[in-house]
């Protein structure tokens, strides 16, 4: 057990105190952009941020300092307001949009056999009753 923690050892003081700083820099450059990003759906599908929080199951007290403080929140919780917000973290985490045409095409493609499924088991169930 020992030797694996070992194998893991850095010593800190061999990284210039540039890298921290570069490192905390960026990472609260993207709780901002998740925040903003946030304030921005929250905007544009005119409601609050108490909403969101209360939606969320977040106390809005720890939701605005979370903004405020510029905290990320835990995966669950952003996963919940992503929800609340009918978007997806990946979104609020980096603006970006997924691409889900592929998905929805073979979804679509499926839905036919699915459909036929569906009818056969509702034919089942009558039958049996």
């Amino acid at each position: 057990m020992d030797r694996l923690f070992k194998c893991f050892y850095v010593d800190l003081d061999i990284f210039p105190d540039f890298f921290f700083h570069n490192v905390l820099i960026d990472m609260n450059d993207n709780v901002l952009i998740f925040w903003e990003n946030v304030k921005k759906e929250i905007k544009l599908q005119n409601t609050t941020q108490e909403w969101v929080a209360h939606n969320s199951g977040i106390s809005f007290n720890t939701f605005q300092g979370w903004i405020s403080k510029g905290i990320y929140p835990r995966v669950n919780e952003a996963i919940r307001i992503a929800v609340s917000l009918n978007t997806s973290v990946e979104f609020l985490v980096n603006g970006a949009v997924q691409n889900n045409k592929k998905s929805v095409e073979i979804i679509c493609e499926h839905l036919p056999k699915i459909q036929e499924h569906l009818d056969q088991i509702k034919e089942a169930v009558k039958n049996l009753q």
